[in-house]
């Protein structure tokens, strides 16, 4: 079996949210945070920023297109009015960045660059020990039901890292970067289209918490594709969990959006299998057709001696024939 640990090493790099990336994003979610926690009426309402989402568990991929910053309210609960609290917080970040700051419709997107990186902005408030931010429809914020919607974001911060200590790969945690090769193939076939990645995400954490097997990270993400490929045929009867609160994943994907995405993950467990089975060469040109490429070109490396259709490259030999041994120039 070939399963190319330098290539997918590799491939993990070029996945990997650095460089400048990395960079731009911290200097511009310290900017907002430091706007956020030195409002006087936000210190007020006892203003706490966390970072969440795939940024702040380390499974996003490259380029990284925005950073969520949950902005906590510990002295506020679901008696609070919504629309007051999106408000203030809505207001005080259009007033600072203007026309860069995009209200949505429980969030405020702050625009940082001309190429999509933006920083998203959650209010949220105390829910007993949980948090809650503002519902989606903004109909339901003025009712006495249904203004808030629950949320744990930071709890599914704690099981990412959790199970990334159960299983490793070289003495590395598998979990997460699996979650990333997950998140790229998705990424890479779907692009925009609905489930997205977080759902890939969930349904990775549900099949390793029903167990994977492997000894390397091509066996597992083989394994992942597999299983999340099954668990997507039969999410549409059996909705998958958000092992953060133990409930049914919200909103629930289109049932045409989850065939699709079942389709195309079972092509991919397919081909991750052929590839188990196939020699180095014709091993990597099947894992590149999986994990496709970003801005940084493919993302799968061809092992030495490849070529880009899985053959080998001949070796050159030398030239042993006779002749004058005097170094002489090219025909």
């Amino acid at each position: 079996m070939e399963t190319l640990p330098d290539q997918f090493t590799d491939a993990l790099t070029r996945v990997e949210v650095n460089g400048t990336k990395r960079a731009r994003a911290i200097a511009a979610h310290l900017e907002v945070r430091a706007l956020l926690e030195t409002s006087s009426r936000l210190c007020e309402w006892g203003v706490d920023t966390a970072l969440i989402g795939s940024y702040a568990r380390n499974t996003g991929v490259y380029p990284g297109n925005d950073v969520d910053v949950f902005t906590k309210l510990t002295k506020l609960d679901t008696e609070a009015s919504p629309a007051r609290v999106f408000g203030l917080v809505c207001d005080l970040l259009t007033s600072h960045y203007g026309d860069r700051a995009e209200p949505r419709a429980r969030s405020v997107k702050i625009a940082f660059s001309d190429d999509g990186f933006s920083i998203d902005v959650v209010p949220a408030v105390h829910a007993g020990e949980q948090w809650a931010i503002p519902a989606h429809e903004r109909e339901a914020w003025g009712g006495s039901d249904g203004r808030w919607v629950v949320t744990d974001p930071e709890r599914l911060a704690e099981l990412t890292t959790e199970a990334n200590k159960q299983l490793q790969v070289n003495g590395r945690g598998a979990y997460v970067p699996v979650v990333k090769l997950m998140r790229q193939a998705r990424k890479h076939h779907r692009g925009d289209a609905k489930p997205g990645g977080l759902y890939i995400e969930l349904a990775t954490y549900d099949a390793f918490s029903n167990g994977v097997a492997g000894d390397s990270f091509a066996e597992l993400f083989a394994a992942a594709l597999s299983a999340v490929a099954g668990r997507l045929q039969t999410a549409g009867a059996v909705p998958l969990i958000d092992p953060a609160l133990g409930t049914a994943y919200q909103p629930a994907p289109d049932p045409a959006d989850l065939a699709s995405t079942a389709s195309l993950f079972s092509r991919l467990a397919d081909l991750a299998a052929q590839a188990l089975r196939a020699d180095r060469c014709q091993a990597a040109v099947l894992w590149r057709q999986i994990l496709g490429s970003n801005d940084r070109g493919a993302v799968f490396p061809l092992p030495p001696g490849c070529d880009e259709t899985g053959n080998v490259i001949p070796a050159v030999t030398a030239n042993r024939g006779r002749g004058s041994n005097e170094a002489r120039g090219f025909g």
